[in-house]
């Protein structure tokens, strides 16, 4: 009789740890998102970017975890969401609840809010001509574009390993500096200024600076970071 009572209690421990291990799979982590730009200035010393914001239309997750079933949230704003580039405030709209665990790929996706009259993206900055004078820039991009980022953890590893016990935070990293990378140093020297409340300014879009917004825009999707961190 004791006997079976000890193969009893180990069929029942075999079908508990299984079970117990699932269940702690699916404890949920805290997951915030926090969006800015690259805020260093490019090779020359010449442009600088210290704000802006991105206007998007839905932001999706999926993961792949190393043990567990994969993840996948959507959430969707059907009058678009304006975030601002600011490294200090997260996004409460896109707070996730993402289960716990490994994650061997998390895959994050957003696209822009597009409205016929809407910027969907604005960076500004400044640029500092060749005779030392600083003009403002003003970036604006009107059209749509979907961005698919892999995550890294804030170390640079491939592998994102979010914990129940410790809130995350995901930050978006744009970078102006690279998209601007493409133009010709002359080529923003000699652009046409526009005055925007009574300042002379550097502004470029689909109907400013027409040719330097096209080369621009051919970077937008590119460079784009997301870094996992506590």
């Amino acid at each position: 009789m004791q006997l079976k009572n000890i193969l009893i209690l180990l069929f029942l421990a075999l079908l508990y740890f299984p079970s117990c291990k699932k269940n702690q799979l699916k404890k949920p982590t805290d997951v915030s998102f926090k969006a800015d730009i690259n805020r260093a200035s490019n090779s020359s010393g010449s442009l600088i970017f210290t704000g802006g914001n991105i206007n998007i239309a839905e932001f999706d997750i999926e993961g792949k975890r190393q043990q567990g079933d994969d993840i996948s949230f959507s959430k969707e704003f059907e009058n678009g969401l304006l975030i601002n580039f600011d490294p200090n405030n997260s996004i409460p709209e896109i707070d996730f609840d993402i289960p716990q665990g490994i994650y061997e790929s998390l895959e994050i996706s957003f696209k822009t809010f597009e409205n016929e009259s809407d910027i969907t993206i604005t960076c500004l900055g400044e640029y500092t001509k060749n005779s030392g004078t600083i003009i403002p820039l003003q970036f604006e991009f009107m059209s749509s574009e979907y961005f698919s980022i892999s995550a890294e953890d804030d170390n640079g590893s491939a592998n994102v390993t979010l914990d129940k016990d410790t809130p995350a935070i995901g930050l978006i990293i744009f970078d102006p500096i690279y998209w601007f990378e493409i133009i010709p140093p002359s080529s923003l020297e000699n652009a046409s200024l526009t005055e925007l409340n009574g300042i002379e300014t550097l502004l470029i879009n689909e109907s400013a600076n027409e040719n330097l917004y096209e080369l621009i825009v051919s970077r937008i999707e590119e460079s784009t970071e997301i870094f996992f961190g506590h």
